[in-house]
């Protein structure tokens, strides 16, 4: 977001201008934290307890751990998470989901998220730290789309919106938000370019830390970052939501 706000900012544009979030479905469930170190923002880990319901758009997390989806109006306390750390923080006071993302996101934080086991045990350990039976977690519904075909589930929405009174998206500079409008509107527009090129490498550490809380991963990966700073670095989750696995000590045997 931040990237967006200097550009227009250094073109001295002041109007509204088109961006390439489309509503094209289908909905999934992602990640109000958007893009991190292991993650695009989809679900992939997931714990609900039933079903979501067709009807709710927002997901929260009770105190044994599971997942819930509820109407984004319900009114709950709610987990804010450090962006980019495993810091969370409980905020009591009951509140809709949207005003629980934007206060997190006012203080440089955003809705706690839970990508793996790990990450979902410690949320939920924090719930249950505070006597709470429920909360909301970072988990939403939509049917937006980029254009890029990325899965970034990045979204910046001005207060009251989106008003689905239209299939695309513009950026508004004084309010810094996100707007749906009607497509046939004729604004400016922001293109990009971007070269990407995948290459997958295997590591290896030899540590009497847990390699696995978020942390440590996360303290391990901004000084990979900081040495490949023309590079986007992320972790590859294996399918039981770890990062890093132990490997077996090999026996060594005499040839004989």
């Amino acid at each position: 977001m931040q990237r967006l706000v200097n550009m227009v900012s250094a073109s001295g544009v002041t109007a509204e201008m088109w961006i390439g979030l489309t509503r094209t479905g289908p909905p999934a469930w992602l990640w109000s934290v958007g893009e991190t170190q292991i993650s695009d923002g989809v679900v992939e880990y997931t714990n609900w307890g039933s079903l979501p319901s067709s009807t709710d758009n927002c997901g929260g997390m009770r105190d044994d751990g599971k997942w819930f989806s509820a109407p984004c109006t319900t009114t709950l306390p709610y987990v804010c998470q450090d962006i980019g750390s495993s810091g969370l923080y409980v905020v009591f006071q009951g509140t809709s989901w949207l005003y629980a993302q934007q206060n997190c996101r006012m203080n440089n934080k955003d809705l706690a998220s839970a990508r793996s086991q790990v990450e979902n045990l410690a949320l939920q350990q924090i719930i249950n730290s505070a006597a709470l039976s429920s909360v909301w977690i970072g988990l939403f519904r939509d049917d937006w789309k980029w254009s890029d075909q990325s899965d970034s589930s990045f979204r910046y929405w001005a207060s009251g919106q989106p008003n689905y009174d239209g299939l695309c998206t513009l950026y508004n500079p004084s309010l810094k938000g996100f707007m749906d409008r009607g497509c046939t509107y004729s604004l400016p527009f922001i293109c990009y370019e971007e070269t990407k090129h995948t290459r997958t490498v295997k590591v290896e550490f030899k540590s009497s830390l847990n390699l696995n809380d978020f942390s440590v991963s996360d303290a391990i990966l901004q000084q990979i970052q900081s040495k490949y700073q023309n590079a986007k670095v992320r972790w590859r989750v294996q399918p039981d939501g770890k990062i890093f696995h132990k490997e077996e000590e090999k026996e060594i045997k005499d040839a004989c």
